[in-house]
């Protein structure tokens, strides 16, 4: 399956339940994008959309994320993922049907 299939079947998920934990996988899906990509506007757009998604978890984040260079907002956004991981992990086994 690849990463766009996988971000698809997570907003549809997230727009069915309106859980924090299926924002926060969104978040790490498109940070994953974001690594993924060469183009610097590709990059921007996925860590835009990466802060997005980890704006509907409820986590703080900090007021001048957006005003970084794309590879400084790259670093933040993986520091928030790695210290916020237990909301996956929570979720992880109803998620088994899902297929992430």
């Amino acid at each position: 399956m690849k990463l766009d299939d996988k971000i698809r079947r997570r907003k549809i998920a997230y727009m069915l339940n309106r859980e924090p934990s299926i924002a926060f996988e969104l978040a790490l899906l498109y940070f994953i994008q974001a690594k993924r990509r060469m183009a610097q506007d590709k990059i921007l757009e996925a860590c835009n959309k990466s802060i997005y998604w980890l704006r509907k978890t409820a986590i703080r984040i900090p007021d001048n994320l957006k005003q970084l260079c794309f590879i400084e907002q790259l670093k933040e956004i993986e520091i928030l993922l790695v210290h916020n991981k237990a909301m996956v992990g929570a979720r992880l086994p109803a998620a088994t049907g899902f297929g992430l």
